[in-house]
């Protein structure tokens, strides 16, 4: 028979259920938001305002999603002075 404190020791170790993570959900709410986009409307350069408009979140928390899935930040170098940044899908790189 176990005592109480190995029980416990034991029960630390379980695996945890099946939940999912903020940034998980919100990989899968992108996921959805951007398959759902028509084939044309995909291959183009994004701007973060539009990810967040759409997501409802902080860039700063959609950033490592876009990199953990391929995506790459890109700025255009004018010589105008504003150097505006984007997002291109990894199927355009």
């Amino acid at each position: 028979m176990e005592s109480a404190y190995v029980r416990m020791i034991n029960n630390q170790f379980k695996p945890m259920p099946a939940v999912l993570t903020a940034a998980a959900r919100l990989e899968q709410r992108f996921s959805d938001w951007y398959n759902g986009l028509p084939e044309i409307t995909r291959h183009r350069p994004f701007a973060m305002a539009e990810f967040e408009r759409v997501l409802g979140t902080q860039g700063k928390l959609i950033s490592p999603v876009l990199l953990s899935l391929g995506w790459t930040r890109k700025r255009k170098w004018t010589g105008g002075g504003h150097y505006p940044r984007y997002w291109v899908p990894p199927s355009t790189i």
